[in-house]
């Protein structure tokens, strides 16, 4: 296009007299652009007649309008086509059917212009300059549609996922009303009066967050970006229809099966048992009904360390065997005092266990015969293994 401020004076006469021919056309220009409209683009079914005249005079007005100031109109034109775009597109227009209607406008627009040349005797350098800079600009305003339907997916995706991220985070936490629950279960998939469990996890960075949905996903045969999670009190939490049989290389804790209304507390339990797995160097999928008494390994600080100075402080005295004594003991303790097993386990003697359990009953006084003694050195010894 041309620089219309450098037209000599003939042929910027010519431009004022076609442009106020042009305004005289415009709803001319509205009624052949609805019917180009309604005849090859079915997507502008979306909008009424009167919506599709009016954005042909807007238009042809900022056209006229940049044409009788000689300006080149296509910087005006970049702000009002991005506008008409996310307007359009939030109505429910294609951005392909926008590209398609805005190239019939342009088309229908040089028509015009051929015809308004002919009566005003445009010379026709400055008319074949006019149609390269309309189809060039043609090809970026589709560009531009592209662009602009691309940011309003992903704000829309965005804007989902933080409503998902609340919903979840309200149930899990206890937060959000059960009324509340079970009138927008529905907008995120769910049956208020089906059972769900909790699933708590914990990440330390945003690329373990995204690998650890990535493997709860894969456990579930889900997509990820449908999975319903949260960050809740440090912890990240999933509502699921089911438990995940097993999840690769991850520690993940289930809770029991409730309704939405009530998952808060099966969240509780689903957090226990990650405080107490992870204490535990646990790993896979976990329940709080796996982990027996562990828990309350975990509780009591001041009268563990009572009863460890009591009982654990003769055993760590008795110098370089302490350690070969506890792991010992700790081993038949888990298998349930199978002296075979556990000298499989260990690779050493049967005798070999037989003499350190004694001598762990020697040195701290617990006589693992009594059920009660048996229970503090359990206690006691995978306190210290947490």
């Amino acid at each position: 296009m041309p620089d219309l401020a450098t037209l000599d004076d003939p042929t910027r006469a010519a431009v004022v007299t076609a442009v106020a021919r042009l305004r005289t056309l415009r709803d001319v220009f509205a009624d052949r652009c609805l019917a180009l409209l309604r005849r090859y683009v079915p997507g502008y079914a979306v909008l009424s007649d009167d919506e599709i005249q009016a954005s042909a005079r807007r238009f042809m007005d900022l056209l006229t309008s940049e044409l009788s100031s000689l300006r080149i109109p296509d910087a005006a034109l970049r702000d009002v086509l991005r506008e008409h775009a996310v307007e359009r597109a939030k109505r429910g227009l294609p951005h392909d059917a926008l590209a398609i209607g805005y190239q019939l406008g342009s088309r229908e627009m040089l028509a015009l212009m051929d015809e308004v040349a002919a009566e005003v005797h445009l010379p026709a350098a400055f008319l074949v300059a006019m149609h390269d800079s309309t189809w060039e600009f043609s090809n970026e305003a589709s560009s531009l549609f592209a662009r602009v339907q691309h940011e309003l997916v992903l704000e829309r995706s965005h804007v989902e996922a933080e409503r998902r991220s609340a919903f979840v985070e309200g149930v899990l936490s206890g937060t959000l009303p059960a009324d509340r629950i079970n009138r927008d279960a529905h907008l995120f998939g769910l049956d208020p009066r089906a059972r769900y469990v909790a699933l708590a996890t914990r990440a330390s960075s945003s690329c373990e967050t995204d690998a650890l949905r990535r493997a709860v996903a894969s456990a579930m045969r889900s997509p990820s970006d449908q999975l319903l999670s949260a960050p809740v009190r440090a912890v990240l939490g999933f509502i699921t229809p089911r438990s995940p049989e097993a999840v690769v290389g991850q520690l993940v804790c289930v809770g029991p099966p409730l309704p939405l209304d009530q998952l808060a507390a099966g969240f509780d339990a689903a957090v226990l048992a990650l405080h107490t797995a992870r204490q535990f160097a646990m790993s896979g999928v976990v329940h709080l009904s796996d982990l027996g008494p562990r828990p309350l390994v975990l509780s009591s600080a001041g009268i563990a360390e009572r009863l460890a100075a009591e009982h654990l402080t003769p055993l760590d005295a008795a110098g370089g065997s302490s350690g070969e004594i506890e792991e010992t003991v700790r081993t038949y303790l888990d298998c349930d005092q199978e002296v075979g097993k556990v000298a499989r386990r260990l690779t050493v003697h049967p005798n070999t266990v037989r003499y350190r359990v004694k001598r762990f009953e020697q040195l701290t006084g617990l006589e693992l015969r009594r059920t009660e003694d048996l229970v503090t050195s359990w206690w006691l010894l995978n306190r210290r293994r947490a």
